[in-house]
């Protein structure tokens, strides 16, 4: 098979996974080069291919404590701040609070997205305005 064909393959998979999302975590092993490489092709699929920029992005570097660190924190927060990402460094083994931590600064910021996005009236928020200003003594 040729190599456009395997990326056609591979892009069609990703958008029947993510199309559907409004949010994203992507963890990488901050001993694993290739993992933090995929994370920075992945961010630039979701912005690019699928029109999701501004859908909110977490960028979690993990930390074993039992392996040589190759990706620095700051690679890590550089790439957070060239695609307007979030980052955190966590370790998922210690505790789980931090876990927690990503997740709900997460929600806090599809919350807050989807809350900035105007949405069209619909006629019964029309009659509803039409009625609150004509009802007014």
């Amino acid at each position: 098979m040729s190599a456009s064909k395997d990326l056609s393959r591979e892009t069609s998979l990703y958008e029947k996974r993510v199309q559907w999302a409004d949010g994203f975590v992507l963890v990488y092993s901050i001993c694993d080069r290739a993992s933090f490489n995929a994370v920075t092709k992945l961010i630039q699929f979701i912005k690019d291919n699928l029109g999701m920029d501004k859908v909110p992005i977490v960028i979690v570097g993990n930390k074993d404590l039992n392996h040589r660190q190759t990706v620095l924190s700051e690679e890590g927060r550089l790439l957070a701040l060239t695609t307007a990402c979030q980052f955190y460094e966590v370790t998922a083994a210690e505790n789980y609070h931090s876990i927690l931590m990503v997740f709900h600064r997460l929600i806090d910021r599809i919350l807050a997205s989807k809350s900035s996005i105007k949405r069209p009236a619909g006629i019964k928020g029309i009659v509803k305005s039409m009625s609150a200003v004509f009802t007014r003594k």
